[in-house]
């Protein structure tokens, strides 16, 4: 049989006989898992403390430590409650299994016994926990997502509302109030707007969104996204500068896509540039990549957020940040496309001293 490349999973072995030991990690093995072995059950618990497994198979009749005691300490420590046990013993009598369920235990196989029945019970419990491990993770992030909607949606909506009021109730204030008035209703809606398109972008992306790929100039997408935010910029006086680079790299990507990553990152960065800043852009081509560059030297990041500035929902926790209107979920958008390209993004930054995220792309 054909020797599988990805792991499937991690599994620990415990069992006071070599032999056995032996067998499920030959078997194992070839199938594709990762296995760790363990004589007893106390030498169990020593590796069960530092690592942590897809699954336990696990003997029941040994020295020190039997496995009842192993599965009453893998459930009663939070950190491993959730590994699935099945319990492989000689020990056949209905009180055993009937003990091994009630210790944990997800399944309970009687020795002696066929290897595909075991390796089928392995697939399954391992399936299940996968399978138990999204739902969670789907659940999690729908309620941080409700969350995140309702309190990002709120204040726009009383925003509107309440212009709407102002404007219902004077009907004949003067028109200078009157045009203030559409231009927060304009504005709240705007946000409302970039909130639900930020959302939906996410719900497409991760639901398997087709790339409209062709071979496009690298330079027309960095400058129109540059372009498009002259007026920005200009508000806060800050200055846009694209360095010169070769005119002719092009890329294989879906433009409209590619635009979005790029107007992602020169929007993040006059936000958190202050007044009088700047905000650079430059690329770089080597071995057959291509490196686009955006710096600023605005806010910064703290060091210790840096890994989990790509993850949905997370926004960097400082007060000048707060202050700065945001959802957690456009450089998520951003990191998904440029993935979906075949290429990287990383940001390397300090706090008060600047951020420069870097993307590289294949060359076409």
């Amino acid at each position: 049989m054909a020797r599988s490349t990805q792991i499937k999973g991690q599994v620990l072995v415990v069992d006071d006989l070599p032999s056995n030991r032996e067998i499920m990690r030959r078997m194992l093995t070839r199938n594709g898992y990762a296995v760790t072995l363990a004589e007893d059950g106390r030498q169990a618990i020593d590796i069960l403390t530092d690592a942590l497994f897809d699954l336990i198979l696990l003997d029941v009749g040994m020295p020190k430590m039997d496995g009842f005691a192993v599965c009453r300490c893998v459930k009663s420590d939070e950190r491993t409650a959730s590994i699935p046990v099945i319990f492989i013993s000689a020990q056949g009598d209905l009180g055993d299994k009937v003990q091994a369920f009630e210790v944990g235990a997800v399944d309970y196989i009687t020795k002696p016994f066929k290897l595909e029945e075991v390796l089928a019970r392995v697939n399954t419990q391992i399936m299940l926990a996968q399978q138990k491990r999204q739902i969670l993770h789907l659940s999690d992030l729908k309620d941080q997502l409700i969350r995140t909607v309702s309190h990002e949606l709120k204040n726009p909506i009383h925003v509107v509302m309440g212009y709407a009021a102002l404007l219902v109730d004077e009907p004949n204030a003067p028109p200078e109030q009157i045009s203030e008035m559409s231009a927060q209703i304009f504005r709240s809606a705007e946000r409302m707007h970039r909130i639900v398109t930020n959302l939906l972008d996410i719900t497409q992306i991760e639901s398997g969104l087709q790339w409209q790929m062709r071979r496009v100039s690298l330079l027309g997408i960095v400058q129109d996204a540059l372009h498009e935010h002259l007026f920005l910029a200009g508000q806060k006086d800050i200055l846009l500068e694209l360095a010169p680079f070769d005119a002719g790299i092009q890329v294989m990507a879906d433009p409209v896509r590619l635009h979005q990553v790029f107007s992602n990152l020169v929007s993040n960065a006059i936000k958190y540039t202050p007044t009088g800043g700047q905000v650079h852009m430059s690329a770089v081509n080597a071995e057959g990549d291509v490196t686009v560059s955006v710096s600023d030297n605005g806010l910064g990041i703290p060091e210790h957020d840096l890994p989990y500035l790509f993850d949905k929902f997370f926004r960097v926790n400082t007060v000048d940040h707060r202050e700065q209107e945001g959802t957690g979920l456009g450089l998520s958008i951003t990191k998904a496309i440029v993935d979906g390209h075949g290429g990287r993004i990383c940001v390397t930054s300090h706090l008060g001293a600047g951020s420069t995220f870097n993307v590289t792309l294949p060359i076409a």
